[in-house]
């Protein structure tokens, strides 16, 4: 049976116990997305670096030529970084064997909220199945650890942790009495079914990057299931574990 809770943002953590547990990282609207592709078109490594200014400084312990800096403040590109936090930026042409230091507002504040977790993935609709197979196997507890919005409930975070759930619960022996956190990800699910890109259109974060000129991003990320990576943060750095 699996043993699983949504978290609707990382301060809901409060002060529990991590270092058991698997985390699932869920920020689809973007940083999880992000990652997820510049992962998949052969990026070495994401860093995560939540201060713009430490994320410069980073850049002093690398070959120039070997390293990117990514990231955003209030959706925009940061000033003087390579790339923002669209995937749709992450082509294999620019990313391919580089590494990527990496500063957003929710998404990394997330992973460092949870960095002493036992383990660490990174979830979203482009990885959903994988993640959520990959969760079965876990003998421990799991948290669906929403990345929200600057602390607020995220309506397309938590649609994602339901869809989850709803897979679980079609093919695997879930418990009867759930948390309302789980319930209400999962009513979410139920409302929005498969019309992923509808509920991005109308949730508040969408809204913005809408207006901000990022609609193909909504649409980029409302994409389920077309990647099979599950990437791990561990010691610092995002990355797909290495085959063979």
């Amino acid at each position: 049976m699996i043993n699983f809770e949504v978290i609707f943002t990382p301060e809901g953590i409060g002060k529990r116990r991590l270092n058991d547990k698997l985390v699932v990282v869920i920020d689809v609207l973007r940083a999880s997305s992000t990652i997820i592709t510049a992962l998949v078109n052969g990026s070495q490594g994401v860093i995560p670096v939540f201060n713009p200014v430490e994320a410069r400084r980073a850049l002093y312990h690398f070959k120039t030529e070997k390293v990117l800096l990514g990231g955003e403040r209030k959706g925009k590109k940061i000033r003087g970084f390579d790339l923002g936090n669209s995937p749709l930026e992450y082509q294999r042409e620019i990313v391919k064997d580089r590494l990527i230091i990496f500063s957003t507002t929710n998404g990394v504040k997330t992973l460092e909220r949870v960095k002493e977790a036992g383990r660490i993935i990174i979830g979203g609709f482009l990885n959903l199945k994988v993640v959520a197979d990959y969760c079965v196997d876990f003998p421990g507890e799991i948290l669906l650890v929403c990345a929200g919005k600057e602390g607020r409930f995220s309506l397309e975070d938590t649609t994602c942790a339901g869809m989850m759930i709803n897979y679980w619960r079609e093919i695997y022996s879930l418990p009867k009495e759930e948390k309302d956190t789980n319930l209400i990800a999962q009513i979410l699910y139920e409302k929005f079914g498969p019309n992923v890109l509808e509920l991005m259109l109308i949730s508040e974060h969408g809204r913005y990057l809408s207006d901000l000129g990022f609609k193909r991003d909504l649409e980029f990320c409302a994409q389920t299931n077309i990647f099979s990576v599950i990437p791990f943060f561990k010691d610092g750095i995002i990355s797909l574990p290495q085959s063979g």
